[in-house]
């Protein structure tokens, strides 16, 4: 990628101060308590703070609920560690898997991670860097490869109209730019999944994958845009919205199209070095050899 980003980790993530639970709490009064604050899982100490290990809602809705939740706990092993410094998309292939992670070690916790946690600020902040930063080189990326979009993509009146309106509007106030800068980001979409070179360049094998995935995108964006839920719904049971497959699949076509640009531009810059070197390295051989060459010449004449 072609700039500096906002990187979140799982640390940055997580719920630093753990709540627990005592061994010998009935599970009656653990399931309400896990259930009043929202938690799927909780670590289980003994009289001394130490880690037993932990115990998920899951499994004692399911459990006698006059008997202790040390009955029920269950050892926290790697399984269920993950790096305080594992990566944003790390986290996403993690929660995918497992619906809770504890940060630390066995004995001593310094966190959790669960899939609530995605939609908390360091998730949208790390979203958005790279968000806004594809919907720049979306542009870029149209105004070089297809300077004439409006008669390459069929897009709607209204669409075009508010597109040039909006021009109009920022060169009567001498601040306008191209015209492409003025179009939303679904019309962004539709114009590079529309444009063979334009979704080639973002690394998409087709049109029909290009303009599938980058919907995708273009949801996920919406949500960071307007501070809505990046997980919506957990993919359990019955239910509507964006699970953490679905934010997966999203943020993998989010930085593949951003390595895909970022090479074609360093591919470019590449080309253009070689060519201007050429050119420079023509004129000094011309330069060079003029007088000899012109001297053969007459020489010739002669």
């Amino acid at each position: 990628m072609s700039q500096d980003l906002y990187r979140c980790t799982a640390n940055d993530l997580a719920t630093q101060s753990i709540a627990s639970q005592s061994s010998d709490t009935l599970v009656t009064e653990t399931v309400d308590w896990l259930e009043a604050n929202g938690f799927d899982a909780a670590p289980v100490l003994d009289d001394e703070d130490t880690v037993l290990g932990y115990v998920t809602l899951e499994q004692l809705q399911r459990a006698e609920s006059s008997t202790q939740v040390v009955e029920y706990t269950e050892p926290i092993t790697l399984e269920e560690i993950i790096s305080t410094d594992a990566a944003f998309d790390e986290v996403l292939s993690a929660l995918y898997d497992s619906p809770f992670y504890f940060l630390g070690g066995q004995n001593r916790l310094t966190g959790i991670l669960t899939r609530a946690d995605l939609n908390t600020s360091p998730a949208s902040i790390h979203l958005f860097d790279r968000i806004t930063l594809l919907e720049e080189q979306f542009r870029d990326l149209i105004g070089t490869t297809a300077p004439d979009w409006k008669d390459c993509v069929s897009l709607h009146p209204d669409i075009v109209e508010d597109i040039e309106k909006g021009y109009a509007e920022a060169q009567r106030s001498n601040i306008g730019l191209d015209e492409i800068h003025y179009a939303q980001f679904s019309t962004l979409v539709t114009i590079i999944s529309s444009i063979e070179d334009c979704w080639q360049a973002c690394g998409f094998e087709s049109e029909h994958r290009a303009s599938s995935q980058l919907d995708d995108v273009t949801d996920l964006r919406n949500s960071v845009a307007h501070s809505q839920l990046i997980v919506q719904h957990t993919g359990e049971g019955l239910g509507n919205g964006r699970t953490i497959g679905h934010v997966e699949q999203a943020y993998t076509t989010l930085t593949n199209c951003l390595d895909a640009l970022s090479l074609n531009w360093v591919v470019w810059s590449a080309l253009m070095r070689v060519a201007i070197w050429g050119m420079t390295n023509t004129r000094e051989t011309e330069h060079t050899r003029g007088p000899f060459l012109t001297a053969r010449c007459c020489c010739r004449r002669h």
